[in-house]
């Protein structure tokens, strides 16, 4: 198992993430609207997605990411009252990562705040991609047969009852122990 040093663009938030392999987690590549909407709010769209409107995400329990330092940056935004919480850094508007309520144990920890040059080998190959109906232009087939959707959200959940079941849902490093969130939600409607 290895450490992921994570850096946002300006370099006052940083932390890492622990204990990380390419079976310890899962990496997707999501095209929905809102992760695009996400990007394109913290004018982040070409440091954050891909060419067909991808962002990459490596998920994983919370108590694996840790932040060091710059957390009086952490901001938080929610695109509708019942979105995901998505968290940015507001010193150079670096997206950090995605998350749900503080008792579901999951971060999606987008790329653009993955400062490791080493990151592709620790975190492994992507093994999905989803949400194929908001990708901006066509996904060249060889790489949706390399990381088909198919069967990605079983496993997914299955890492999630694992994670639940040991206990690695806490600490969060985005909701404080009584479940409120570090930095209030902004609500962005369309």
């Amino acid at each position: 198992m290895d450490n992921l040093a994570l850096q946002c663009r300006c370099g006052q938030v940083n932390g890492r993430a622990i204990k990380v392999t390419p079976a310890a987690a899962t990496r997707v590549v999501c095209y929905c609207r809102d992760c695009q909407r996400f990007a394109h709010w913290l004018d982040a769209a070409e440091q954050t997605l891909d060419s067909w409107g991808g962002t990459d995400i490596f998920q994983l329990p919370p108590a694996r990411l840790q932040i060091h330092q710059g957390h009086e940056h952490i901001r938080c935004l929610r695109l509708s009252e019942k979105g995901l919480y998505r968290w940015y850094a507001d010193c150079c508007k670096t997206p950090i990562g995605n998350s749900l309520k503080p008792s579901v144990p999951l971060i999606g920890l987008i790329s653009s705040f993955v400062s490791d040059n080493q990151a592709e080998l620790k975190t492994g190959p992507i093994c999905a991609r989803v949400n194929l109906g908001g990708a901006t232009a066509q996904i060249p087939s060889s790489l949706l047969n390399a990381a088909p959707s198919r069967g990605y959200l079983l496993r997914l959940l299955g890492k999630m009852a694992s994670w639940k079941l040991r206990g690695l849902g806490r600490p969060h490093p985005f909701f404080t122990p009584r479940g409120e969130p570090i930095s209030p939600p902004q609500i962005v409607d369309s």
